[in-house]
């Protein structure tokens, strides 16, 4: 992905609209209809770092050498299948866009081909003044404007997907003038200087949309119950999300997901069935920083059998550093 995904450079008629001299920077909104935090996460940031490094703007590493943009991830494909749409971060007048690019499920094999086109399906957004925005890796076939249409923030572009260069369902928005990355974190035309961490003194996102996209959220993002060992590929693909379970399932299984844990992380997991006892629990520390991680911990039904009903999963997260928020959830079961 890297700095290479600028190249959304194919050969389109442009509209006959001329930007406004002297625009101002445009004011990002959200670039996705979903809630970050519930339904998506903030999972890769701008790199700010000039060299094989790492850097996001909070000088912490939730992002990977040359990142030039922003990603808000969905939980699995079931999810992208279900349609999250893409949104327009501010008005502007559609310069390009690319559909027709297969979406894919992530593997190495799949991602052999995108050699020049690792935004996949996108759209590239004029805001005036030299402003762009471009969002990447929209599902195939689900563009929704073409090159001259006027939009306004909010509007829909098209659809969360998996084409081009990526291994999950996200969409990528980057920010330019004349043709230079900003890290809308930051805001501005100057890079962040060595050493300098937070927010720019003038964001280019709107107010409302800072305050939901919290540097510190989104390490956990997707759980459920399975009857064994659960698969990473299926749980990938949705295939582990259902409420309810056979009593006389052969195990029980708590399962979740990790976006970017890091050395000295810890997660605690347990299991509690109808009558308040603990069937299972662990705690695990994370040994080395990985970009995703699968975990997943349980019983096998116990020779008296389970006791119908609800049974709760608990997960916990504690982060080794202050760059993350704690974080706990609970999900539940029913065995009938």
């Amino acid at each position: 992905m890297a700095r290479t995904l600028r190249g959304l450079a194919f050969a389109l008629a442009l509209g006959a609209w001329s930007p406004p001299v002297g625009a101002e920077p445009p004011l990002l909104g959200l670039p996705a209809d979903c809630e970050p935090g519930r339904t998506c996460w903030l999972v890769n940031l701008f790199d700010h770092d000039p060299g094989a490094g790492t850097r996001d703007y909070a000088c912490g590493d939730k992002t990977y050498d040359g990142h030039d943009g922003t990603d808000l991830a969905l939980r699995d494909l079931a999810e992208m299948a279900r349609g999250v749409a893409v949104l327009a971060a501010a008005q502007g007048r559609v310069l390009r866009v690319r559909d027709g690019e297969a979406d894919h499920d992530g593997s190495p094999q799949s991602l052999r081909g995108v050699a020049g086109r690792e935004c996949g399906n996108g759209v590239v957004i004029d805001h005036g003044d030299g402003w762009e925005t471009q969002y990447c890796h929209l599902r195939q076939g689900g563009i929704l404007v073409r090159p001259g249409a006027v939009v306004a923030r909010g509007d829909r572009l098209g659809f969360v997907g998996m084409s081009g260069r990526t291994e999950f369902p996200h969409v990528h928005v980057a920010l330019r003038r004349n043709g230079k990355e900003i890290d809308p974190f930051v805001g501005g035309t100057e890079a962040q200087a060595p050493g300098e961490c937070g927010l720019g003194a003038h964001p280019a996102w709107r107010d409302d949309t800072l305050r939901v996209l919290d540097y510190r959220t989104g390490m956990l993002f997707n759980r459920g119950f399975a009857t064994g060992t659960p698969d990473p590929e299926d749980m990938r693909k949705g295939r582990y999300a259902a409420d309810r379970l056979p009593l006389d399932a052969p195990a029980l299984v708590l399962w979740f997901e990790l976006f970017a844990p890091r050395l000295g992380d810890t997660v605690a997991f347990s299991i509690i069935d109808p009558v308040d006892r603990v069937v299972f629990e662990q705690r695990k520390m994370i040994e080395r920083d990985q970009a995703r991680l699968y975990v997943f911990g349980g019983r096998r039904r116990p020779g008296t059998g389970w006791p119908a009903g609800r049974y709760v999963g608990r997960i916990d997260v504690i982060p080794g550093t202050a760059h993350t928020r704690p974080q706990s959830t609970e999900i539940t079961v029913d065995l009938q």
